[in-house]
């Protein structure tokens, strides 16, 4: 029988910011509570089952930068897409939209190289200062997941099971590629390293799971689920795994908690399954049932789902303000 395990209360938005609407939210590789809110009144609507309400084609934010009672508030100005998420990049913020539109070719097209002209490409990801002034914007693909930098200041993107990019060649043309998995860029942009490229026998349809550390970054791409271990360069290891399903990671050392998540009736259950690396194998060693600090089951679907190093940051749907803590030590 799994035990029980209560998640630890880490952050929550300001109660003087309850009237915005949070966009994006995380925990930046500080323990900070990072959001980008907005204030609805400037058009922003309702999207039939979506919790979150749409941006208008262009609206002003702020994005926040938590640490404990200190906030900083950063101006964002004339933003024109639909950003869902946030974290921080030196003394600013990087902000990621997760579609993009079309690129303005057919798609009888898709299957050739295409000269860059004739595309039109959405720089769906923008990096600004520490006052909200425009530092670099980048095309970065289609389906974004999510978005987390690092210590060193490098952005990590992974990608749903929709998602595309278009790849550039030496020539000037690019060429149509889908299921991305996962992706590095420069602070600045530029081009990305691809992990797929350094693991060309492991499918990459969705990345599952991510941990970003400060000195690691692992993996689990659907659907075999092994544990991808990188540095900021290159494919490490590749260790097989045989807990599926998992959506959140947290690791130390040899040992790995991978998170889950299910319905129960009318209500939902988070769970860790417990794991070792043996040599190039991950075991199970057990399980625990996730509650909320007060020891309440969750009323709603993990999300943020934030994983670095030994910390796994989770919060639930409909509460991007709210976060909650799993500790692998702990």
């Amino acid at each position: 029988m799994a035990a029980d395990r209560r998640l630890a209360l880490h952050a929550t938005l300001p109660d003087r910011y309850a009237h915005l609407e949070v966009m994006a939210s995380t925990i930046d590789h500080d323990g900070r509570l990072v959001v980008l809110l907005a204030d609805p009144a400037q058009g922003f609507v309702a999207v039939p089952h979506l919790t979150e309400l749409r941006p208008p084609p262009l609206y002003d934010a702020t994005a926040l930068i938590c640490a404990g009672l200190e906030v900083r508030e950063i101006p964002l100005k004339g933003l024109d897409l639909w950003f869902s998420g946030i974290d921080s990049l030196g003394d600013g913020v990087v902000l990621s939209a997760a579609r993009c539109a079309a690129p303005g070719v057919c798609e009888e097209r898709y299957g050739e190289p295409v000269p860059e002209e004739d595309l039109t490409l959405t720089a769906n990801v923008r990096v600004f200062d520490g006052h909200g002034r425009a530092q670099a914007a980048f095309y970065a693909g289609d389906g974004i997941e999510q978005l987390v930098t690092d210590a060193r200041g490098q952005i990590w993107i992974s990608y749903f099971d929709e998602s595309n990019y278009w790849f550039p060649h030496s020539d000037g043309t690019r060429s149509y590629g889908f299921m991305i998995g996962l992706a590095r860029w420069d602070g600045g942009g530029g081009e990305p390293w691809m992990v797929s490229s350094g693991t060309p026998t492991l499918p990459w349809c969705d990345c599952y799971a991510l941990n970003v550390g400060r000195e690691r970054i692992r993996a689990c791409p659907y659907p075999d689920f092994a544990v991808v271990e990188l540095d900021a360069n290159s494919v490490r290891a590749v260790v097989d795994n045989p807990i599926t399903r998992c959506t959140g990671l947290a690791v130390v050392g040899a040992e790995f908690a991978f998170f889950d998540q299910h319905r129960a009736g009318d209500g939902f259950r988070w769970g860790i399954r417990r794991g070792r690396q043996d040599g190039e194998r991950i075991i199970e060693t057990g399980r625990e049932q996730l509650e909320l600090p007060d020891g309440r089951q969750p009323s709603g679907w993990a999300r943020g789902r934030v994983g670095r190093d030994g910390m796994l940051w989770l919060r639930m749907d409909g509460d991007p303000g709210r976060w909650y803590r799993y500790d692998i030590d702990a």
